[in-house]
This record gives C-alpha cells, structure tokens and sequence, in this order.
C-alpha cells in the first residue's frame, strides 16, 4: 500500500510539472529530479552573445555520406569558413567549415546516445576567420522556386527545432500544395529560450525570411505563433508586422509540448494529421523561427548555416544566457569559457525533457541543438534511477497528447515487434517525454521508442533495396529473354531464307 500512494505521489508531482503556469507558483520551493527549472521571464529583455572561437572544431558529418563520396576535403585541406566540406545526399544536406583553417583529420566516430556511426571532420582554426566569396541574391523574386529551393539545399539548412528533415526537400514537397505558412516560435519547454532571443533581436530578418518562403511557396497567409509569456517577443513581432497584409500574430497557452508541430495544428486548426499523412496534406507547411531565419541568411546574404543561437543553461553554475554559437564547437570549450568543472557536472543536450544526457565533453554542437544544459553529478537523478518493472498504472497513457497508448508500445518495443509497433502508431509519437516523466517505474521511454523508430527505418529501408534490386533483377531477365528470343527469331528466318533459295537451286 506505501509502495502505491508513493507512485501515485510522485506522478501527481511530475504531471503538474507539466503544465509551465504551475512552475510560477512552485518555482522556488520545488524540484523536479533535482533539476530547478529555469522560470521564463517575460518582461526580461534576452541578451545574445557571441562564444570565442575554439582552437579545433569537430564537425560531425553521416557516415553515410562518406560511403557515397561525398566528402570534399582531405587531411591538410586548408579550409575558409563557408567553404563545402560535405555534399548533399538525398535528404541529407551540405555540411560547411565553421570558420577558415586547416582539416586536421577525418576519423570515424561511434556517438553513443545518438546510437550512430558519424564521421568527424576536425578544423584547426587559424584565428582570422576569413569567409569564402559569398554571393547575395538582393531581388529573389527574379529567381524560381526551383533555384532557391536548390540554393538553401546546397547552404545545409534543415530543420532547427529537433527534427533535423531537410528543408529543402520539404519545401519541393509542398510547392503548389499548400495555401498557410505557420512560422513556430512557441518554444513552450523549460529552460529553452533561444527562439524568444532570436525573435527579440533579429525580427525584421526573420520576417524577411517569411517573405522568401512566401515567394517560394506562392501563398497568401502566414501564421507566426508565438507563447503568451513571451511578451516581449510578441510587442517586438506585432511592430514588424504592422503593415502587412499577409502577416497574422497569435498567441498559445504556454502548456507543453504546445511547441510540438503536430499538437500546434491541432490547437491552431482543430485538426489532426492523418496517420501516414503529414501537414502538407492539410495544405499546411511549418517552420521554426530558427529555420526560417537562416533562410533568410542563406538567401538574402549568401551565407550558410555555420552558427546557431543556443541557450545555456547551469541552474546555480551559469545563469541562463543565450549565445551565437558555431556547429562544431566543443562542449568543453563552452565549460572552460563560463570555467564550469568537468569533473563535477553533467551535460544534457536539449532541454529537461526531451534532452539527452552525454559524458564526452568533446562532443560537439549540432545544427539541431537549441540548449545545453549543466548539471550537477551530486544533485542530478536523471539517468540514476534503476528501471524496474512496468506495473500498468496507465499513467503514460492519461498523459500522452497524442492519445496513444505508451504502455503497449514500450512492450512491443522492448521485443522489437516491429509489426505491433506500427498498428499501435509509433510514428505519430512526437517524443515529447511527458509519459518517460511521469512513469513511476522510471522506466526509459523515449529511448525504446527512438530505438524501435530507428529500426523501423532502417527495415524499411532494406525492404525498399530489396524490392529495388528485385526489380532490375526481373528487368535484366525479361531483356535477356527478349534477346534470346531474337536471336533465336534471326536464326530460324535465315535458316527458312536459306532453305527456300535451296529449294528453288
């Protein structure tokens, strides 16, 4: 019986955590996993500050596309910053130098929490800096769609809000398909507020990137979607909107994962994306503001995506700042800037939720990270708890805003029964943490989930060579027959040729 009113206890604690508006009231009595939220100040002007530039750089790059030989550069390669150091391969887009030195080595690199092989292309910088010759397209209404779409491929941009699906490829997707743009800046996680930062600082570039996507796209209504704390944000957004037709501001209850594309339609449209189905199908297309401002940089001033804003965030160690920070940069290099111990914190990537806990501190920044955070090894309990048994409360399955079904997808993902998963819409979970937090059994949730996902992709992916190879195997046999056949045709015409002009000898 005590066992029972502690679980129920600490999923009550843990789902009232959930809700942001209840962390003004608790913020400084209560923690959760010892970990104290970050309170977002909404009257607090966010300040954005540029990281020093380390002395190497590790850039991490798909194994995939080294086994396609995509790879520009070679060990010695002097590199300037812009310059391609990857191609672009299907849906994975161009890696470039983050700033100008020398390649020191590319070596292969197995990142654990990310469960993948990845190739590390190594800068030495040379401290001055130097860009590449960069072209700016000033009037990109004299282009096609087609140019520019093939012109943010070829500058690495894709998804800065988590996802990391190339936006390029979404952008051909949707040409002619949709008739709304919905720019995301609800942000509505704890502790991350770099979106709120970069609106508050880079508002009319961000709108100008609207406008290229509206050009593009060929579409006459744009939503931007902001959180009802960001007050700031919103005052500075509605000044740059103001004589714009097109433009329309509103605002969303600061609950999480409002943040979350797929919830956002449903609270904006009253809609749900169909399973298999995505929002270009509800003639919707979304953006995250990060996103649609390094369109803006690649387009309008010819620049690449090298750098990215990311909140840092230490609880008692670093107050929480928002800084410009280069892809590539090493973790260690942040901590022996703002003189954090290695030997005495954490790091998780991402935000309290939905971030991964790392113990490499030479793991380096990625375009899809938005916050790091330091904790502490003495007051943090995340990835401390044993996981034990599943007792089928149901807590995960009240909780998850997707309303499916948590617990019967943890079992068939703990046996990788592939077949179950996907009757039970694994893909439709948006990874939000929500029933990882409030499981009593501490049971790692997300992980099962992005393992299963993860396999799910690579089999399909095998079903997909297969029926390919399949295929040019029965296309092959049908051309040899067809060959055969002929040649078997020829043979027996001359020999009746042959035999008739015998016959009249």
């Amino acid at each position: 019986m005590y066992k029972f009113i502690k679980y129920i206890s600490i999923y009550i604690k843990k789902l009232f955590f959930l809700n942001i508006s209840f962390f003004k009231k608790v913020i400084s009595i209560f923690q959760v996993d010892n970990i104290l939220f970050l309170k977002k100040s909404s009257q607090e002007l966010l300040k954005l500050s540029r990281v020093t530039l380390p002395k190497k750089f590790f850039v991490l790059i798909n194994s995939e596309v080294l086994n396609r030989g995509k790879l520009c550069v070679r060990k010695g390669d002097l590199v300037l910053r812009g310059q391609t150091l990857t191609l672009g391969c299907g849906n994975i887009v161009s890696i470039h130098s983050p700033t100008s030195g020398r390649i020191i080595d590319v070596i292969n690199n197995y990142i654990f929490f990310l469960d993948q092989f990845f190739a590390v292309v190594i800068v030495e910088s040379d401290g001055r800096d130097l860009w590449i010759s960069r072209t700016p397209i000033c009037n990109y209404t004299q282009f096609s769609s087609k140019k520019l779409i093939n012109l943010i491929y070829h500058s690495g941009i894709l998804g800065l809000s988590g996802s990391g699906f190339s936006t390029s490829k979404k952008l051909q997707c949707a040409v002619g398909k949709v008739h709304t743009l919905v720019v995301n800046a609800v942000e509505s996680e704890p502790c991350v507020t770099s979106d709120d930062c970069l609106i508050q600082n880079f508002s009319k570039e961000i709108i100008d990137g609207c406008k290229i996507l509206i050009w593009i796209l060929k579409i006459k209504k744009i939503l931007i979607v902001v959180s009802e704390e960001k007050i700031i944000a919103f005052n500075v957004l509605k000044k740059s909107v103001i004589n714009l037709k097109d433009f329309e501001l509103l605002k969303v209850k600061n609950k999480y994962p409002s943040g979350s594309s797929k919830k956002l339609i449903q609270i904006l449209f009253n809609k749900e994306i169909p399973q298999g189905k995505h929002a270009i199908d509800l003639g919707i297309i979304m953006y995250n503001v990060a996103t649609v401002f390094a369109i803006k940089k690649a387009i309008l001033d010819g620049e690449p995506l090298t750098e990215r804003v990311i909140t840092l965030y230490g609880d008692k160690f670093l107050p929480s700042k928002n800084v410009l920070v280069r892809i590539g940069t090493p973790i260690s290099h942040l901590m022996k800037i703002y003189k954090l111990n290695e030997k005495t914190l954490k790091v998780n990537i991402g935000g309290p939720i939905t971030g991964l806990l790392i113990r490499n501190f030479n793991f380096s920044v990625l375009k899809t990270n938005n916050c790091i955070m330091f904790v502490s090894i003495q007051n943090n309990e995340l990835n401390n708890f044993e996981e034990k048994n599943c007792i089928r409360c149901a807590a995960c399955s009240y909780s998850c805003p997707m309303n499916l079904l948590p617990e019967q997808l943890y079992w068939y993902s703990k046996h990788s029964n592939h077949e179950k998963t996907q009757i039970y819409n694994i893909q439709d979970c948006i990874e939000c943490g929500i029933c990882e937090q409030v499981c009593p059994s501490d049971i790692p949730l997300m992980s099962y989930y992005r393992r299963e996902k993860k396999q799910i992709s690579i089999a399909k992916f095998k079903n997909y060579q297969i029926k390919k190879f399949k295929n040019l195997f029965l296309l092959r046999k049908q051309r040899l027959n067809n060959l055969n056949s002929r040649k078997k045709n020829t043979i027996v015409s001359q020999y009746i040729a042959l035999n008739k002009f015998n016959f009249k000898v």
